[in-house]
This record gives C-alpha cells, structure tokens and sequence, in this order.
C-alpha cells in the first residue's frame, strides 16, 4: 500500500502537533520538568544592633552564597518591608536553608 502526501505544509502540521502532544504525555508521566517554589516558612529571629544594616544581616547570614541583593529582597518580604531601611532593636526574620540547599 502506498501512501502519497498530498499537502506538505498539513502533514509537517500534523507531524509537530503530534511530537508536541506525545512529549507532553510523556513529560506528565515522568515528572519531568518539576518547577519548585521556595516559601520562607523557617527563619531565624535577629535583632537589629547599632550600625546594623539590612545588607550587613544579609551577607552575615548568607549560608548558600546567594546575589545578597536577592537575599535582602526575599528579607524585606519576608518581613514586610517597603524599604531596607532599619533600626535599632527591631527584630527581623531572616531565612534560613539546611545543608542540601532546602530550608531547615
């Protein structure tokens, strides 16, 4: 039996609609491609000393080196921050990450 392909451009059509729905399939039965979201749940309590600054509390608790810019980030909203302004003797959450990278 031989089969002719009439329309090029409706069989190439065809072939990547197919591709694309059976790697789908097969991405939905494997797992694969899991996107992980991080909620700061476990945070240590620090209070803010004289001289302290949010960058300083940052790059001091920065267990898994990450840009200290996205830490104090996550830092002032994780403590509802609308600047990195601070003072003495506020007490401020910062998150904390267990030795495989995950939190505590």
């Amino acid at each position: 039996m031989k089969v002719k392909i009439v329309n090029k451009t409706r069989f190439i059509t065809f072939l990547v609609i197919s591709i694309t729905l059976i790697s789908v399939l097969i991405s939905a039965l494997f797992k694969i491609g899991k996107a992980y979201s991080v909620t700061y749940t476990q945070y240590i309590n620090i209070e803010v000393k004289t001289g302290d600054t949010l960058w300083d509390i940052a790059r001091k608790n920065n267990s898994r080196k990450e840009d200290i810019r996205k830490l104090v980030y996550k830092i002032m909203k994780l403590n509802d921050l609308d600047t990195a302004k601070i003072k003495p003797g506020d007490i401020i959450k910062v998150p904390i990450y267990s030795k495989e990278g995950n939190l505590d």
